[in-house]
């Protein structure tokens, strides 16, 4: 056992001290009692610069953090394509530890509105309790990819990565500290206090950094064939562990040599046991068939060689954990008839192997193709875990929490599509959803013709406005005439609006009369308007239009529209429920079109984080002047910061592509296109197969669709598949599920 004790973390992020002498001239010194050697000394790091760390050798590195992809041949195929084109060293790095989720925590808290009452507050802190448990939460990891080489290689590397279809982002400054750190001292990338000394003990099996247990393993025997993604099986293991894969490329003229020189070996090996009356054996017979096969891949430009070693490092709290742990590696590779090989008493050399330095110091090499190398595509599966935002759920697959926020500007728009059967959760979710967004200042608004969210929302603080009820009529027809484009699209969906109010599709006379009406009306108002003035209007210009109207201004429905109606930003709630179960169905989807223009004539005046969720959007989509409505609505939704989340469990009927219905054929996918997020929950029998077909999920995904528990789902978000688990804390079900009324 070697101990040493070393000094604080400070020395990973500053040169040599001026008149200090390095290592190598110190050994020339007297022998006399020396200091404990610096902790860079130890990983083989001269300093950190500003853009990359330098090792002993004075080399210095560049360090890329990769985004995760999906994982499909398309992604092999342009992967090894990349790697086809990789002529200099390059280390990819795993890396998967328990996550730290304390900024996010104080964000969430410092985004709490000072409005929440009791009830929701108690969810917003319950929701920073469950953060903290997903820290220590077996099985849960922060998981992260890197690509390592030589700075002055940068460019090179990240444009072979942006060609494969990988996200590149060159790591710098404090980022770039921190994770040096975690490699380290393992864990992730986090705040440390510099000034802790740390006591490090090199022993024969692992090394104990701080209390904290590593042991680094190498592959000495590779598998014969390696299947795609053979790497995340060991990492769906749920081990903390860094995993680094070296390459380096062979030259393509001596590849052929060495190939030609052993299919010569071979051929000889061979012609000699016939003339003895024997065979080759099974194990030279493949041998020969491989060397032949890749001496032609090679010679064609299909294949390259390169020098490839495997090392991991797994991380443990206690010696019983890191044997399980251990056995648990080396069970994965021996399935495939490879074998981890314990590195007793060069535990510092693997250590070294599976820090982002570019170097290899196990010094052991195997010589693998590319097709291989590609197979094992270090960079899946990806996960859904930005940090900023709020909690989401937890990825099945990665094991991971999947934290974003849709309103950040990094996603095309913040619309969400929940498609799912009766029963399976689908309405909880989206509660959920809502209440984690008014916990962190998003205003939502619910457009429900059943009556689900009225008790959620009086538990949450919110309000429940119940259209066609007199006193709180809506006023869709205020517009914003400082924008011209605004208005422009606005007098449009208006029109679409009439249209469905009157029930019919108007004819093309009556539309442009209609449109010329809207277009003349607003050109003239200069003060707030409302529906009476309009139909006022109506009456002398087109009274065939207005007598159509006429039931929303003296009949029944006049308590739907109002001149005043209720001023959403005035007394803008935490969540406003627009119920509308008291409507007859037949006229649900016009009061539902008036809900959201006067929701959207908010968000113009006032553009923020609003969500509007629509539930059973088919009651709308069914109407083709509906349809274009929303389609509209999903695709301006953007310029003022509201997101759309529409719900349905009329699945087939949103997918199909009826042309007889005109623009209603295809404008249920035409919503789907304009929904950066969607989220599929167990799906009808007899509507996965449409659901796959417009997602194009394996039929693998579909049968677990199929069969999945309730609240479980698929996430589809940033071109990748998400399996997804909706946890929520008892405190937030409380706020879902309350009741008016005693409690028992």
């Amino acid at each position: 056992m070697v101990k040493l004790t070393l000094p604080n973390p400070k020395d990973l992020a500053r040169r040599w001290p001026p008149g200090r002498s390095r290592p190598q001239d110190a050994e020339a010194a007297p022998a006399e009692p020396r200091p404990p050697p610096p902790l860079s000394l130890f990983f083989m790091l001269s300093h950190l610069e500003e853009d990359g760390p330098v090792r002993l050798d004075g080399v210095k590195l560049a360090v890329l953090e990769v985004m995760g992809l999906e994982l499909d041949e398309p992604k092999l195929g342009a992967f090894a394509g990349s790697l086809n084109a990789v002529d200099f060293p390059v280390q990819l790095l795993v890396r998967q530890h328990p996550p730290v989720l304390s900024a996010l925590r104080n964000n969430l808290m410092a985004a709490q509105p000072d409005d929440l009452p009791r009830q929701s507050k108690d969810a917003a802190d319950s929701l920073g309790r469950l953060l903290t448990t997903l820290e220590t939460r077996e099985g849960i990891l922060d998981r992260r990819f890197y690509a390592v080489c030589e700075h002055a290689r940068m460019d090179e590397l990240r444009g072979l990565l942006a060609r494969a279809g990988l996200g590149v982002f060159p790591l710098a400054g404090n980022s770039l500290k921190l994770l040096l750190l975690a490699c380290a001292l393992g864990g992730s990338p986090n705040e440390r206090d510099e000034e802790q000394e740390l006591e490090v003990e090199v022993n024969r099996r692992d090394i104990r950094i701080d209390g904290h247990l590593t042991r680094s393993l190498h592959l000495g025997k590779w598998p014969r064939s390696l299947a795609p993604g053979f790497l995340q099986g060991l990492m769906a293991a749920g081990a903390p562990m860094d995993l680094s894969v070296h390459l380096g490329a062979i030259p393509t003229e001596q590849a052929a040599r060495t190939l030609e020189w052993q299919k010569v070996r071979f051929e000889s090996a061979q012609s000699l046991s016939f003339k003895r009356g024997r065979s080759l054996s099974p194990e030279a017979e493949i041998a020969l068939e491989d060397v032949s096969r890749l001496r032609s891949e090679v010679q064609r430009g299909r294949e390259r060689l390169f020098h490839a070693s495997l090392s991991v490092t797994l991380h443990a709290d206690d010696q019983d954990t890191l044997k399980d742990l251990t056995q648990k590696a080396k069970a994965h590779f021996a399935a495939t008839l490879g074998k981890l090989d314990n590195l007793a008493f060069r535990q510092r050399e693997g250590l070294l192997s599976t820090l982002p330095l570019g170097l290899n110091a196990v010094a052991t090499w195997r010589t693998l193709d590319t097709s291989s190398l590609a197979r094992l595509f270090p960079f899946s599966p990806p996960d859904l875990d930005t940090r900023s935002g709020t909690l989401y759920g937890i990825d099945l697959r990665a094991c991971a929490p999947i934290v974003y926020d849709p309103f950040d500007g990094t996603h095309l728009n913040a619309n969400t599509a929940v498609l799912a059967r009766s029963g399976s959760g689908k309405s909880f979710a989206t509660k959920l959803g809502v209440l984690r967004g008014l916990c962190r200042g998003v205003r939502a608004y619910v457009i429900d013709p059943e009556g689900e969210y009225t008790d959620m929302a009086r538990a949450a603080g919110g309000q429940v406005l119940s259209p066609g009820v007199p006193g709180q009529g809506m006023n869709p027809f205020v517009i914003d005439r400082g924008d011209s484009e605004e208005l422009l699209q606005r007098i449009g969906s208006l029109r679409r609006l009439i249209e469905v109010m009157v029930g019919e599709r108007l004819s093309a006379e009556r539309r442009s009369s209609l449109d010329h009406a809207l277009a003349s009306y607003y050109a003239q108002r200069r003060k707030r308007t409302g529906f009476r003035d309009f139909y006022a209007y109506l009456e002398g210009e087109t009274p065939e239009i207005a007598h159509l109207l006429r039931p929303f201004a003296t009949g029944s429905l006049r308590d739907l529209l109002s001149d005043e109606g209720d001023d959403l930003l005035t007394h803008e709630a935490l969540v406003t429920v627009f119920d509308l179960h008291l409507l007859e169905p037949e006229l649900r989807p016009a009061a539902a079109m008036v809900c959201t223009e006067t929701v959207w004539a908010a968000a113009a005046q006032d553009p923020r984080p609003r969500l509007l969720v629509v539930d059973e959007v088919w009651s709308i989509m069914q109407h083709p002047e509906g349809a274009a409505f929303m389609v509209s609505m999903a695709k301006r939704a953007r310029k003022h910061r509201l997101g759309l989340q529409f719900i349905t469990q009329d699945v087939q009927d949103l997918l199909s592509e009826d042309n007889s219905r005109t623009i209603t054929g295809h404008s249920g996918r035409a919503l789907l296109q304009n929904a950066a997020f969607k989220l599929l929950l167990q799906q009808d029998a007899a509507a996965v197969s449409a659901v796959g077909e417009a997602f194009d999920l394996p039929e693998e995904l579909q049968r677990w669709l199929l069969s999945c528990p309730r609240g479980d789902g698929l996430l589809l978000a940033r071109g990748n598949r998400f399996p997804v688990r909706i946890e929520a804390t008892p405190e937030e079900t409380e706020v879902i599920e309350w009741r008016p009324g005693p409690r028992h």
